[in-house]
């Protein structure tokens, strides 16, 4: 009987899918993550979902092909639903994200499919790229194969494989999708029931369901059916309500600032005192995964770190010790930096950005000299649209470095190079941003520091290093005849994991790391007498509104954020930011964060986090949630600015 069952097509396919599954399941947990993280870590709490979601989706798919009796069509499903299958995994692997609609229309750009950047990474793994592109190539060949047998299978069937066929009409079909509805309704009932706890079997599952989108990278059916779900409801009407919502993150005059209804988050430019009196070189800098935890260590008299930055630090300046950044990956940080609105809550906006109508900081600069240094090159990043926008052609990345790890002093000569082409009577903007703090902490030379398996003596040995090459760039600068009417802005793209710290959390990325380096140093006395330690919440939305001070621009504009010139956020509220479908609340000494569509507060504090439920803390999360829905629809329909 069971010989005769697998002649069945359905079972046959059926059974084949649960084996691809499982075989995309091994490799996902198995291949080593480019990025140097765990998989196994970042799915604590996720993977039982995963698991089973994807199994029970397979039953249910193909007890709908086998009530309509269509063994090809399901084959043929199948190729297409595996092939979007191993691209969600491979692109997770890579950048740690889904592969969604959102995703396409974020970093769709033909520099994606022509640049050898994408060759290059994806040579990153080659074992692992190898193996998922021969399973794609396996599974169309499958499908291929099984529909022209079956064609001509189907002219010679035996009057015995003809009643196997009749047997399908009801019992196979009904047992997949009993199979199916069971698996998928499983996960269900253990987040309904609050299960916990760890069970042994020859691999750990951890039963309990933390933060994030449950149907992340499994399986890729429910992502589209969730993905084209958000499509229509993004689109949300934006009520007095959620206004007020968006309002308690803002600043005191955005709402009497406001120049139409339509677009709340655009305001005339603000009417405080403005600190600048004359337009300011800027020079502006992003340092990978500049820790805010790590570098305040320097105000503890821990300066070994990076004497350089301390010693442009005591020039004069502001130092936020408490800063944070729109999280990770890179595009997360930069688009709240450039652009002076949180990344969107369950995608990485902006869609393409040449498409939209929202304008970065350095599009403001009209009178400026901009130019940008860059040690990777941004199809990496997803910042190519970034690039071309605020700099045209005057953008430069770093040559293939011959010794590894010598990409910052590279960097550095790139940059002290194009220093000495910035104009000395008029104002300019230079960008550069570094890489040797990138995750795994290996982007030093061997001959710099060891390199030990303990990860954070390796982030402070590229950081040290880093600081190096910097300090060479600072000697330049403080060389220039304008340089005590320059500006130097430093921060961190993101935070990263680095010690078990780092993974006390209830979603291991993302939100777990959000606390950066951020400084703001200038000789010119009237602007800072000496070096300024602010304890204020300060955030990558503020950075817009302070460069827009020291260019002395004073046009309307959609950033949310505060002149940390002239503004203080207030200490009972909290920079705002989304990441992976939640919310991320810093305050000066605490933290809050909760999934957007799940009950659960986490209050952390010193890097331990706990459940909360007091009235404030569920006020706060209502009113993150409010302000989502309103940029879902600001950017839903292209209104963060009047067109």
């Amino acid at each position: 009987m069971i010989k005769q069952l697998l002649k069945n097509p359905f079972i046959l396919i059926t059974s084949v899918a649960l084996l691809l599954q499982t075989v995309m399941l091994i490799l996902f947990y198995a291949l080593p993550d480019p990025l140097g993280l765990s998989m196994s870590e970042m799915f604590a709490g996720k993977t039982i979902w995963q698991v089973f979601m994807a199994y029970g989706a397979i039953f249910v798919m193909s007890s709908i092909f086998t009530f309509l009796k269509s063994p090809r069509a399901l084959a043929v499903f199948y190729v297409l639903y595996f092939f979007f299958a191993v691209a969600d995994y491979e692109i997770f692997r890579f950048n740690h994200q889904r592969l969604s609609y959102s995703f396409i229309r974020t970093y769709f750009h033909v520099s994606n499919i022509t640049d050898e950047t994408t060759v290059s990474t994806l040579g990153g793994d080659v074992v692992g790229t190898v193996l998922w592109i021969g399973l794609v190539f396996l599974i169309l060949a499958g499908g291929i194969a099984f529909c022209v047998t079956y064609s001509i299978r189907k002219k010679r069937m035996t009057m015995m494989e003809l009643r196997i066929a009749k047997l399908s009409d009801k019992r196979i079909p009904l047992t997949m999708l009993a199979s199916g509805a069971t698996l998928s309704v499983i996960p269900l009932i253990l987040f309904i029931v609050g299960a916990r706890g760890v069970t042994n079997f020859p691999f750990q599952i951890d039963w309990r369901f933390t933060l994030g989108k449950w149907t992340l990278t499994a399986p890729v059916l429910h992502i589209a059916g969730l993905e084209t779900f958000e499509f229509f409801r993004d689109g949300y009407s934006i009520t007095n309500e959620l206004v007020h919502d968006l309002d308690v993150f803002l600043p005191a005059d955005f709402a009497g600032a406001r120049l139409d209804a339509k677009f709340p988050g655009y305001r005339n430019a603000p009417k405080h005192e403005y600190k600048a009196t004359k337009p300011y070189n800027i020079v502006f800098i992003f340092g990978e995964s500049y820790k805010g935890r790590v570098l305040n260590k320097m105000l503890e008299g821990d300066t070994a770190l990076a004497p350089n930055l301390w010693k442009m630090a005591n020039v004069g300046g502001l130092w936020f010790k408490n800063a944070f950044s729109g999280s990770y990956p890179t595009v997360r940080g930069t688009t709240s930096t450039y652009l002076g609105f949180p990344s969107h809550p369950n995608r990485d906006v902006p869609a393409f950005y040449a498409s939209n109508h929202f304008k970065g900081f350095q599009e403001y600069l009209t009178n400026y000299h901009r130019a940008y240094m860059t040690v990777s090159n941004p199809v990496f990043d997803h910042t190519l649209p970034f690039v071309e926008r605020f700099y045209g052609d005057n953008w430069r990345v770093i040559e293939d470095s011959k010794i590894p790890g010598t990409s910052d002093s590279l960097g550095m000569d790139l940059a002290i190079e194009m220093l000495k082409t910035m104009p000395t009577d008029s104002a300019w903007f230079l960008a550069a941003n570094t890489i040797a703090t990138h995750i795994p902490f290996y982007g030093y030379p061997d001959s710099y520091a060891a390199k030990p398996e303990d990860a954070m003596v390796r982030f402070k040995n590229a950081l040290r290093y880093t600081d190096a090459q910097m300090g060479r760039f600072f000697e330049a600068l403080y060389a220039r005849p304008d340089f005590d009417r320059t500006v130097v802005v430093i921060l961190g793209d993101h935070d990263t994991p680095v010690d078990s710290i780092d993974y006390k959390v209830p979603q291991p990325l993302g939100v777990s790391a959000a606390q950066i380096f951020m400084g703001i140093f200038s000789a010119d006395t009237s602007l800072f007498k000496s070096l300024e330690i602010r304890e204020d919440v300060a955030s990558q939305l503020d950075i817009g509104p302070t460069i827009l001070d020291l260019a002395q621009v004073r046009a309307p504009n959609h950033f949310w954020g505060y002149d940390l010139l002239t503004e203080k956020r207030p200490a009972e509220q909290p920079a705002l930011f989304y990441t992976q479908n939640a919310y991320y609340l810093g305050f000066r000494d605490f933290v809050l964060t909760g999934g957007l569509e799940s009950d659960e507060v986490y209050k952390g504090k010193n890097g331990s986090f706990e459940h909360v439920s007091d009235s404030l803390s569920l006020s706060w999360k209502l009113h993150a949630v409010g302000a989502s829905k309103v940029l879902r629809s600001l950017l839903r329909n292209d209104n963060m600015l009047p067109h």
